[in-house]
């Protein structure tokens, strides 16, 4: 008898517990929804996004400038007008009319006073327009001109040590712009974006895109870089030794007639680079009287060549006079 009074006792204990966390909820509720009811009622502001569409673009019009998609909008109003304008409009498009807009030498102006008159309509009266993101925008458009460039790898392309960088290739090497009629005169090349690539090992292909001017449009605007890199080896050929600045009726003679010239190249141009590739010479202007060797000058080299070295870089001279 007496654990059943216990288990009542408890029972009691735990209703009334629970009827104080009842009424506890209940009120909770209560001060939420009048939090809501008043927050609803108050002025508010907030972000809203809409789609942005150009129309009627006629076809001999290029754009030559990107728009953006969507434009960020600040509205005011009670917070229950925004909360319905939002759940209602699921579909917020801004529509500009090309034909409607002034246009001055390949640009338009779409200012802060157009995107108020066409924003005002479409909130209706329960909702102001406060601002817009971008503010301003600058659309710039061609009727048709065009012309071919050529294209430029804006970067730097390094190989490892053990390797040679062999050269870089443009596909295509020319792109067609599209510009007001004023630009033309302005640009002679467009760069890629910037790229920077060190210690290269294998011959490197990427995919960069075209940094155009401001209203320049570029068909294509991507272009393939390939960066040809190559293992290197060193060569070594015998080159003759020229002399210039000689007086008349003076000869000038080296011991010995031709050095070796050492130099590095790529394993694919090995083959290709001859002795005859090389100018080298010794200037009868800088020999004094008193000496009897002069430095070897190296006057010309081929392209695609490194680490050139001369041995000897100092060759004995002797200056013979003609005789009259």
């Amino acid at each position: 008898m007496g654990k059943t009074w216990t288990k009542i006792r408890r029972s009691l204990r735990l209703i009334k517990v629970n009827r104080e966390l009842l009424v506890f909820l209940a009120f909770l509720l209560v001060a939420i929804a009048f939090w809501f009811m008043q927050t609803f009622k108050e002025y508010t502001s907030t972000n809203v996004d809409f789609e942005l569409r150009l129309t009627n673009v006629p076809h001999n019009i290029i754009i030559t400038s990107k728009i953006p998609e969507k434009v960020n909008v600040n509205v005011s109003g009670r917070g229950y007008d925004i909360i319905n304008y939002i759940t209602k409009s699921t579909l917020r498009t801004i529509e500009i009319d090309f034909t409607t807009l002034t246009k001055e030498d390949g640009r338009i102006l779409i200012d802060n006073t157009l995107w108020r008159r066409l924003l005002t309509n479409q909130l209706g009266r329960s909702l102001t327009f406060n601002s817009i993101n971008p503010a301003t925008l600058e659309v710039f458009y061609s009727t048709g001109e065009h012309r071919y460039v050529p294209i430029v790898f804006n970067g730097r392309a390094e190989s490892d040590e053990k390797h040679v960088q062999c050269g870089v290739t443009i596909e295509p090497t020319f792109v067609d712009i599209y510009a007001p009629a004023y630009l033309f005169d302005t640009i002679t090349t467009i760069y890629t974006e910037r790229r920077v690539l060190t210690n290269l090992q294998d011959t490197t292909v990427m995919r960069l895109a075209l940094s155009a001017p401001k209203g320049v449009k570029c068909v294509p605007d991507s272009v393939d870089v390939t960066v040809c890199v190559d293992l290197f080896t060193n060569k070594t050929l015998s080159v003759p030794i020229y002399s210039e600045n000689v007086p008349q009726h003076e000869i000038l003679r080296t011991f010995p007639l031709t050095v070796d010239v050492t130099f590095r190249v790529s394993s694919s141009m090995y083959n290709q680079v001859k002795s005859e590739d090389f100018v080298l010479c010794v200037d009868y202007n800088d020999i004094r009287p008193d000496d009897h060797q002069c430095a070897v000058i190296m006057r010309r080299c081929p392209d695609g060549v490194g680490n050139v070295k001369i041995n000897p870089a100092r060759v004995d001279v002797v200056i013979e006079h003609e005789e009259r």
